[in-house]
């Protein structure tokens, strides 16, 4: 017989023996490959159940089953077929944790509470055999009680702490059951604490599309990992808030808001002194009030009559209107006498809504990168104010005109990339649509002021129309009918460019930046909301200059020429740009400054936060115009501007454009 029948002879015995066996003892049924559980384990046991038998299955004996093999149950492997993978069951889990595994697994739960802390929790539990992380011999671990007492004090980081359910065990001993309902109560607990701590509150972008802020939410399981490694779980639970220095000061505050009230203290005299209203007096001039002016600001007279309104005194009063962010010319207005006046009045106090001014605040610090920059800009767009901090420090504070309510100045944070000297200026969509384009068909018609093609208005500031890449004359366009999204227009750099000597770039999604203006005037406004949605910078040069001494070393004079050259330079490290509504700023002294909610998102944010409407006070008039007579030096009287509304329709073309490129 040749090897090659021998073979086949062999392989046909071995199938028949094979056969003959399988027929007197069957396979069991995870050798079948049927689905089928043993009868020593119901899937139904496991909250996790899964087809086959659950792989963290403890034997009803509570021990380690042996492993079988094939041959023990009378099974052979044909030949050509795979190996058989023997059947492992898992270490016995401990009762609690078992129990644990059943109550995560019922659907009811993840609609009671967030289910991403609900799916978190069960995977971490599902991967732990004993014994539980919370509970210890029918009680709370040291861990767990820690843990709780610290939760328990949510409100002093401006929290509640009556939205975190924590579990009570009582006294005595308890079931597994029970010990399992209060160790997921604190897991879940511990889970909604930490997301809400990280700003999971609320989704800034719920309450209006210009919050753009991801809040740095952590990873639930991440938490779980690092809370069950730690021996101090409520020093890790603080270490979840903001560690921002203004989030810190702002806790301070809240603490001291919510404390006894302060002792009423003794008024100064001289904040009592009111001025009666009348005319503006201007430096120089004589008039009565003049002597109560001196009493009110403790500046005597030098030798002189105490009705002349001399040197020191205007100083004076220029300082307190700096203080107060009004027009600090010196002139006595109506608006100066009434912040005089208003400093002695006693104002009302109002404990629940400061405390949830802070609050609000507080939730928006939440919202911020946790790591702000070595070196930052921070435009508070409330505050109207712009920053540039290096090293926690403040090196450089100006103002800044944000945008209109209409044309709201959104929230976000992006890396400054660019500064750009002599910058040409392309109108961005939304004033295409919005502010360009009516005015454009209005020309077209003919009825556009003093009248005209679209061209003229293009042409009264040096606006250029292309289309794709190729300029157009605007005089042949249709405006009535095209869309002029497909239309760009751009205004060279010079005198009457918007965004004057200077641009500093840094990309994002709602086109806006910040830059110098050929409207400087309107930094003596006290409301600064007044542009298209950009920032535009007092004193821009003096941040260039400190952008790039950091950044390339550059003195002022090297400075100086990139400006006169037009040069666009790319910075060698992107500085982070943050753009915020902060309407609560605590200094160093631990002073609150507060102001207008211009947007209304205080408001929004309160209602979400306490589920029930509460209104702030809005920014002050923008106009500093005084419908009364001013007092000049020559004695005599003069009649002063009417003051009037925010705004008012343009009077010409060119003021018409101005008002439009008012970026």
């Amino acid at each position: 017989m040749s090897r090659v029948a021998m073979t086949a002879v062999l392989g046909a015995a071995a199938v028949a023996v094979a056969l003959a066996l399988g027929s007197a003892q069957p396979l069991r049924a995870e050798e079948q490959g049927s689905s089928a559980p043993s009868p020593a384990a119901s899937a139904s046991d496991w909250p996790f159940a899964t087809a086959g038998p659950d792989p963290r299955q403890r034997s009803d004996s509570g021990t380690q089953p042996n492993v079988s093999s094939p041959r023990e149950t009378g099974a052979l492997q044909t030949p050509g077929t795979p190996p058989l993978t023997p059947v492992v069951s898992p270490p016995p889990a401990d009762p609690v944790i078992a129990a644990v595994r059943q109550k995560l697994a019922e659907p009811g739960l993840a609609t009671k509470f967030d289910k991403d802390d609900v799916a978190a929790l069960g995977a971490w539990y599902s991967e732990r055999s004993g014994p539980a992380l919370w509970i210890a011999a029918d009680a709370f671990t040291a861990k767990a009680k820690a843990a709780m007492e610290e939760i328990r004090r949510a409100d002093d980081w401006g929290l509640v702490a009556s939205q975190f359910e924590l579990p009570d065990l009582g006294a005595g001993p308890t079931t597994p059951d029970a010990q399992a309902e209060a160790e997921i109560k604190l897991g879940l607990a511990i889970l909604k604490y930490a997301r809400y701590a990280r700003g999971g509150r609320v989704n800034p972008m719920s309450l209006s599309r210009i919050l753009d802020q991801t809040p740095p939410v952590k990873d639930p399981k991440a938490v779980l990992a690092e809370i069950a490694a730690t021996d101090a779980p409520e020093i890790y639970l603080r270490g979840l808030h903001p560690k921002h220095e203004q989030f810190e000061r702002l806790r301070h505050a809240l603490l001291k808001a919510r404390g006894p009230a302060p002792k009423e203290e003794p008024v100064d005299p001289a904040l009592q002194i009111k001025l009666p209203q009348g005319k503006s007096i201007k430096p120089g001039a004589e008039h009565a009030d003049v002597a109560l002016l001196r009493q009110r600001l403790k500046v005597p007279a030098d030798g002189g009559k105490d009705t002349i309104y001399d040197p020191k005194l205007v100083d004076a009063v220029r300082a307190f209107q700096q203080e107060k962010g009004l027009d600090a010319n010196g002139i006595v207005t109506g608006r100066t006498r009434a912040a005089l006046n208003g400093e002695g009045e006693a104002r009302k106090p109002n404990p629940g809504r400061d405390a949830q001014r802070l609050i609000i605040n507080m939730e928006r610090w939440r919202w911020m990168p946790e790591n702000l920059g070595t070196a930052y800009v921070w435009d508070n767009v409330p505050e109207f104010v712009t920053r540039l901090v290096k090293n926690n420090k403040e090196i450089f504070k100006e103002k800044i005109i944000v945008g209109l309510p209409e044309w709201a100045t959104p929230t976000f944070s992006a890396d400054m990339q660019y500064v750009t000297f002599q910058p040409s200026w392309g109108v961005p969509d939304g004033i295409k649509q919005r502010e360009l384009l009516p005015r454009l068909r209005s020309a077209s018609g003919g009825f556009f002021f003093f009248g005209g093609g679209g061209g003229d208005v293009l042409r009264a500031y040096g606006l250029t129309a292309y289309r794709n890449g190729r300029a157009v004359d605007p005089d042949s366009v249709d405006w009535g009918s095209t869309d002029i999204r497909a239309y760009s227009f751009v205004q060279p750099p010079g005198g009457k460019n918007p965004l004057g000597f200077v641009k500093f770039r840094f990309p994002n999604k709602h086109d806006v930046y910040m830059h110098d203006t050929v409207q400087r005037e309107l930094f003596a406004q006290s409301n600064r909301a007044l542009s298209h949605g950009c920032m535009r910078v007092q004193n821009p040069r003096r941040l260039a200059e400190l952008l790039l001494a950091e950044d390339k070393g550059w003195s002022s004079e090297k400075v100086g020429a990139a400006i006169s050259s037009g040069a666009d330079v790319a910075l060698d490290k992107p500085v982070p740009v943050h753009v915020t509504y902060f309407t609560a700023v605590v200094d160093a002294d631990g002073k609150v400054s507060t102001y207008g909610d211009i947007y209304g998102h205080d408001a929004r944010l309160a209602a979400a936060l306490t589920g029930r409407p509460m209104r702030f006070e809005p920014a002050v008039e923008t106009s500093q115009a005084e419908g009364d007579d001013v007092i000049t030096s020559g004695g005599g009287p003069r009649k002063g501007k009417k003051s009037g509304p925010a705004y008012r329709a343009p009077d010409s073309l060119a003021e018409a454009i101005s008002g439009l490129l008012a970026n």
